[in-house]
């Protein structure tokens, strides 16, 4: 079955319970990929507090002091970025947060270039449009490592217009627990041997039962 976009559950419990460990999301994905909207519809309720990265170094410093203080607090938050910084990841658990790192992509950075250009003629906020190839690429190449570091990954593939984002796979402590049937080429392309070897296993679990 095919995992839908209301199928997202990325709290370590239920929304009327308290997580047993502060939970750091990162929401990740180039400019485009649609992290907004993606957290204002599915995070927001459970994960009020958010920081974004920013290019300008004032603004970026202000953020990790605010990211510090809220680790020292042991606070739940969202920080969102276009791509992932592992010693980001580390610095969280060593603080005792559990990690969850949310990736939001589409197949192409034109896509994402396209869907800038939209919402800044609807008057939302601009993006370097020369770095969102580059950013879409560099994102992609870090996931192999991010998988290995966080204790969750949730790819999400955002490429339908109009269709929300649509949950692909999900990696529990560097394992696959969650492959959607249709998977978009961007994430086979990372991931075609954990999704084949997760294929295999199950195509054997099947035809023992049998």
């Amino acid at each position: 079955m095919v995992a839908k976009s209301e199928e997202i559950d990325i709290s370590t419990t239920p929304d009327s319970e308290v997580p047993d460990k502060a939970v750091l999301v990162l929401l990740a994905g180039a400019p485009g990929a649609g992290k907004t909207t993606f957290y204002e519809s599915k995070l927001k309720a459970v994960f009020p507090t958010v920081l974004k990265a920013s290019s300008s170094p004032l603004e970026q410093a202000e953020t990790n002091q605010e990211r510090s203080r809220l680790q020292k607090e042991q606070q739940s938050f969202v920080y969102q970025d276009v791509t992932v910084d592992p010693q980001t990841i580390q610095d969280a658990r060593k603080a005792g947060f559990e990690v969850k790192v949310i990736y939001v992509a589409t197949e192409d950075p034109n896509l994402n270039i396209g869907r800038v250009l939209l919402r800044v003629g609807q008057g939302g906020p601009f993006a370097p449009l020369a770095r969102v190839a580059e950013d879409h690429a560099q994102g992609m190449k870090q996931l192999p490592e991010v998988k290995k570091l966080a204790d969750d990954l949730m790819l999400f593939d955002n490429t339908a217009n109009g269709r929300g984002v649509r949950l692909v796979a999900h990696f529990h402590e560097g394992e696959l627990v969650k492959l959607a049937r249709s998977v978009p080429k961007w994430a086979q392309k990372v991931f075609s041997k954990d999704f084949d070897s997760w294929l295999r296993s199950r195509d054997r679990g099947s035809s023992r039962t049998r």
